[in-house]
């Protein structure tokens, strides 16, 4: 089950953060990391993304700066442990909407086992890049995201009773998301938490790059740390969890952009059913996910003719992740197509754009349903890369776990 506890996070000073805090470093492109470092020198993606000085590697420098930022005072470290809740105000296709959750150290388990089940596979690039940041800094920069039950709603509860009272910071980001920080050091809170997470296995929705990062990192220190202990701080992860009652939980798809294949059309009739445009937006809620295609100027819905394509497809699959859009997409529609040919996007509107522009298919698909993403890594199956994006993103700069 779940371990956490409190810790002496570190974070920015002031009491308005919103110059400081970052998007998370792996959506940051080259133009916006640009305009995020000229509206402070002190904003967080000088060391997410740091860039090489004169005589320091990347890595270096941002441990450099992360160092000099402490001694200087833009960064503090709370003196007593404690947890941070978080609430993030924020409208989703014009509905306004509120998630709340916690920051806390979360002790790292085996990612192929154990209570914290993860969903998304990961690629070996991204995890070096994080790896070697991390022994330089020594710190999680930037949290990871996790779900779990709370069928009585007792955390829904602790959260939405902490959100009356005055935030300890708040920072309003280019989106126009609302982010506000309450640092809670009351040692009741602190063991009713505790104690009601210790019954709970947790649900990786974002940060799977970060998790087997921060679990390597443990592994690097085995060979360092003559005294090694687990229950060391670098055998913790920095995590934000979110009760999946939370109202305020919105999972996006992900879209695909890619050259057609040769073979599409033969899938496409040979397994498949050819719907109208129309009719992808009705069915998003069945139980077998439909998948829409953009090529040629047109748009077709597609269902699968026979259900039992997707056992045949997918044998060793439990049903929730065999009935996804995106399963369908990578094993029957286009399968063995390697994750780095496709281009991913946000919007449908975006993928069709570009998918004229580059004269290239969009393939769009529903969003992944909370409960599929809790029974596939229930079942230790790990979906398609992309397949979830959990609206808003969690900004870095809001809270530091030193390790």
């Amino acid at each position: 089950m779940a371990t956490i506890k409190a810790f002496n996070g570190i974070r920015y000073a002031g009491k308005n953060i919103t110059k400081e805090i970052c998007p998370p470093y792996d959506v940051i492109s080259s133009e916006e990391k640009s305009k995020l470092k000229k509206a402070s020198k002190h904003n967080m993606v000088q060391l997410e993304l740091s860039d090489a000085s004169k005589t320091r590697n990347k890595y270096a420098q941002a441990n450099f700066l992360f160092k000099q930022w402490l001694s200087d005072g833009n960064l503090i470290r709370d003196e007593k442990p404690a947890l941070y809740f978080y609430e993030q105000v924020f409208k989703d296709h014009g509905k306004k909407m509120t998630r709340r959750g916690f920051f806390t150290a979360l002790k790292l388990e085996n990612p192929h086992g154990g209570a914290v089940k993860a969903h998304e596979k990961t690629l070996a690039k991204p995890k070096a890049d994080r790896l070697s940041l991390l022994k330089a800094v020594k710190a999680n920069l930037s949290p990871i995201f996790l779900l779990f039950n709370d069928d009585k709603k007792k955390i829904v509860s602790i959260c939405k009773n902490i959100a009356k009272i005055k935030p300890s910071a708040t920072a309003t980001d280019k989106e126009g998301t609302f982010h506000k920080l309450w640092v809670i050091s009351d040692e009741k809170i602190i063991a009713d938490v505790t104690k009601t997470l210790a019954a709970k296995k947790t649900f990786i929705a974002d940060g799977h790059h970060r998790y087997e990062t921060a679990w390597n990192y443990m592994q690097y220190m085995k060979s360092k740390d003559k005294n090694f202990s687990d229950k060391k701080e670098y055998g913790y992860v920095l995590a934000y969890l979110c009760p999946m009652e939370d109202p305020g939980i919105s999972i996006w798809p992900t879209h695909r952009v890619i050259e057609a294949p040769s073979h599409i059309e033969e899938n496409i009739e040979k397994f498949f059913n050819v719907l109208p445009q129309s009719a992808f937006n009705k069915m998003q809620n069945s139980k077998i996910q439909p998948v829409m295609i953009f090529k040629d100027g047109k748009y077709r819905t597609l269902t699968v003719k026979n259900p039992a394509l997707l056992k045949k497809a997918m044998p060793d699959r439990c049903s929730a992740y065999r009935n996804l859009g995106v399963s369908i997409l990578h094993s029957i529609l286009i399968p063995e197509v390697p994750a780095d040919r496709y281009v991913y996007v946000k919007s449908e509107k975006e993928a069709v754009l570009l998918a004229k522009k580059t004269k290239k298919i969009a393939i769009l698909v529903p969003a992944t349903p909370v409960e599929a993403i809790k029974e596939i890594a229930l079942n230790n199956e790990t979906m398609p890369q992309k397949s979830t994006y959990f609206f808003p993103k969690l900004a870095s700069g809001i809270i530091i776990h030193s390790v």
